[in-house]
């Protein structure tokens, strides 16, 4: 979907970067609990900017939903990011390139 700004949003200023992703999780990765690990890792160009590690707050059945729940959050958080750095006035055109292991969970987040 568009993403959409405030009408009194600044004006975008300087050149134009490209953001990357990797998402992984590693299910069932806790012996005492079963909780899935999910982790991802933004890049601005290549530079990493910020990076997440933790255990998943339910306990997935299946590979593909502990996949799925890694590549959802990383989502939401470079989808706050384009929005942050678009309000402070940096350019955000190009796509943002969300890279995985899971051939499945990628075809249906498309």
């Amino acid at each position: 979907d568009k993403e959409t700004l405030p009408l009194n949003a600044p004006s975008s200023k300087g050149k134009e970067f490209i953001i990357k992703a990797y998402v992984d999780a590693s299910f069932a990765g806790c012996k005492l609990t079963r909780r899935s690990r999910t982790g991802f890792i933004v890049f601005l160009n290549s530079t990493p900017i910020y990076s997440y590690l933790t255990k998943q707050g339910s306990c997935e059945t299946s590979t593909f939903g502990s996949e799925f729940e890694a590549t959802r959050q990383c989502y939401e958080y470079v989808r706050g990011l384009r929005y942050k750095l678009r309000m402070m006035g940096i350019p955000v055109n190009n796509p943002t390139f969300i890279y995985g292991d899971n051939q499945s969970v990628l075809w249906n987040t498309v």
